[in-house]
Formats: C-alpha cells, structure tokens, sequence
C-alpha cells in the first residue's frame, strides 16, 4: 500500500478492481482505517489475521490487517504511521520468503518521514535486500514499460558524486548480475546496451574520461562471453534519439535521470519498477506518493494495476520452469 497519506491506498483499491478476475489479491493495510476508502470505490473487504485466512479473491479484497497508529489523511503525512509503513514492507518480504505468497507489490513511501524513525535505507530496494540477507549492492532496479528495460548504475545520488561511483568494478559486476537475471526472467542470451556518461560518451577523452577508463574496459570483460551481448558506451541523446534502444534487450544508464526521463517520456502511466537480484519477486509502480493529489482522489491506478499483472506474469514464469525441471 505504501505511505496511507499518498495515493498508495487509492491506486491499489482501483487496480484490485481490475486485476481481480486476473490475480488473488491480499493486502497489508489497517482494515478499520481503509475502510471507508474501499467503500468509496465499492471494494468489498474481508480482514484476516493470518495469510492462510485469505478467501474468496474475486469477490472481495483480503485485509491482512495491521495497526495504523493514526488516521488515514490522504495529502497529509503523519511520522507516527512510519514504523507500520516499514512493518508493512517486513511483513509482506517474509510472506514471500515462506512462499506464502508468489510475489509482492509495494506501493511508494515517503523516505523521509520513514528515516525520522529510524529506518536507514535509501528506500525499498536495499531495505528489501537486508530482510532478503542478499550481498551489499546485489538488488537492482530495473526501471520498465512495454518500450524499454533500462538500469541506472546509480540510483539516487547527487550528480556531483556520480562520477565517483562509475567504477571498472561496479560496473562489471551489475552486467553480470543483469545477464544472470535476464537470462532468468526473459531472454536465454540477453543483449545489453551500457550508455556513457558524459556528453557523446566522452568524445574519446576530450569531454570527460569515465569511458575510457571505466566504462569501456568493464564492457571489454563480456566481449568473448558467448551467453550475451554487451556494446557500448553509447552517448545517450543519440542512443534513444535514433531508437537504438529497440535492438537491445536491457540498457544499463549511468544514473537516475539518464534512465528514468526517458522511460517515462515513452509511456508514464505504464512504467514499473522490477527488483532484480533477490530471491523473491517484488514489482512496484513507477511513481512517487503523489501527496500533492491524494486528496482530489483521481490518481492514475495504472502503474500499480502493470505491477500487479507483471508480478503475476513472473510468478507463473518460474514455475512453469520449476515444474519443468522436477
């Protein structure tokens, strides 16, 4: 559901609506303190206590409920619901982990309001690594619509540090993790396209050397790998200027921007987040809170209801493969 003050509540009612005749639905939420929302949007509510209490997913919305300190106010954030908000996310990783459920859709948060009480991620992908105990910088996000997978190599960092972050290392590192994980969910030899970093990638030195010295010899590394492709540096500009974007299967972008204006310039409302690299399957919508909207109750649910359909479309995926191997 995400942060109960933004649009989270709103756009997961209206995409159960949707995606009920498609998916079995449980939500983690303050059954008491969501109701009134469901009512609104004619979204008939059960509360359970256990996962295993879940019934009847087409006819009504399953509330594994949990305790809100404070009222539902969309528009207005309230720290004291941040500690559930963080529960939430634990809860609904642990379900997925016990293979209770098949997959998990969070909504967005606040991550502010959430550090006032302790949290210390950057947001959901390295909290979700931590409850999953994965590597240090093992889960990535993938940014995606029906026109473009694309990672950034740094996600949010102030451009005046991101410089300092593009290493021969990293970089060899989230290929390998991108070839290993694409191979897994879509394609058997996955073709990769690895943008520059700086205007015309660089100009063979003469605008800056982070091609030169980092980016090229990280993708040197995979040019004698027969299980992908991997080319680049691209400059950016030119790369979806021209399209290229459609001959690869993956593009890996420097940093947050480079990716994400982009992807959203080409289908916004269908945008979702995949996390890569850990062991369960987590999607979620590729907006924010919305906070500046949620009271005027006429958000886009579409970002969610393509999370909700993707995380199903995964989980079917593995296992039919599973079934295939036993």
């Amino acid at each position: 559901m995400g942060d109960p003050a933004g649009v989270g509540p709103e756009v997961l009612l209206k995409s159960y609506k949707k995606a009920r005749a498609r998916q079995n639905l449980v939500a983690i939420s303050d059954f008491d303190k969501i109701k009134s929302l469901a009512d609104r949007y004619d979204v008939p509510l059960k509360k359970i206590n256990h996962i295993d209490e879940a019934e009847n997913f087409k006819d009504q919305l399953n509330i594994l409920s949990l305790n809100y300190p404070r009222d539902f106010s969309p528009g207005e954030f309230d720290v004291k619901n941040a500690a559930s908000v963080i529960e939430s996310i634990r809860i609904g990783t642990e379900l997925c982990l016990k293979k209770k459920v098949s997959a998990m859709v969070t909504g967005p948060i606040n991550k502010s309001i959430l550090r006032s009480k302790g949290f210390k991620f950057s947001g959901h992908t390295d909290y979700l690594e931590y409850l999953c105990e994965c590597e240090k910088d093992t889960a990535t996000m993938m940014m995606l619509n029906r026109y473009l997978k694309i990672i950034p190599l740094t996600i949010h960092e102030p451009l005046n540090q991101i410089s300092s972050k593009i290493k021969e290392q990293v970089i060899e590192k989230k290929i390998t993790l991108i070839i290993s994980e694409i191979k897994k969910y879509f394609h058997s030899m996955p073709k990769i396209a690895v943008l520059g970093f700086n205007p015309h990638a660089g100009e063979d030195g003469q605008i800056g050397n982070e091609e030169i010295l980092e980016i090229v010899p990280a993708i040197l590394k995979f040019q004698s790998n027969n299980n992908c492709v991997v080319d680049g540096p691209f400059p950016a500009d030119g790369f979806f200027g021209s399209k290229e974007y459609k001959n690869y299967d993956v593009t890996l972008a420097m940093y947050h921007d480079q990716a994400l204006i982009p992807l959203k310039l080409l289908a916004f409302s269908a945008t979702i987040n995949f996390t890569l690299g850990l062991p369960i399957i987590r999607t979620s919508p590729g907006h924010g809170t919305g906070i500046d909207i949620a009271k005027d109750f006429k958000a886009d649910c579409n970002s969610f209801y393509q999370a909700i359909l993707f995380a199903g479309t995964m989980s079917s995926l593995i296992k039919q493969r599973r079934t295939s191997i036993l």
